[in-house]
């Protein structure tokens, strides 16, 4: 059993949190409609000079694995060493530019 983070988003829109707010995604939730994308493959909330970068796949086999959930949420709050914080001020954590999942797989 692992443990991987799929981008999810409302029908017609983007995995980008601007799109797939939490409303969006509760609606689409209610509706049975939540669109599962892509896995993550890699991340580096460093990257960039702390911008980030990340490379996502749909192949479930290319998947970065977690040992457990706490472990993908983690991934996907990591904040940049490079430049912790953004320019308003917030912590900056580029994967959150995504609305995620963590998805167990069992094997």
């Amino acid at each position: 059993m692992y443990y991987v983070l799929r981008k999810i988003s409302p029908p017609g829109k983007s995995a980008l949190a601007s799109e797939a707010t939490a409303l969006a995604l509760l609606i689409a939730t209610t509706q049975n409609a939540v669109v599962e994308g892509d896995y993550l493959e890699w991340s580096d909330p460093d990257a960039k000079r702390g911008m980030g970068d990340d490379r996502w796949t749909p192949d479930l086999a290319k998947a970065k694995r977690f040992p457990d959930f706490t472990a993908a949420m983690n991934c996907w709050k990591a904040q940049s060493r490079v430049r912790p914080i953004r320019d308003d001020g917030k912590p900056n954590r580029p994967l959150t530019a995504y609305s995620v999942m963590p998805q167990r797989i069992d094997e």
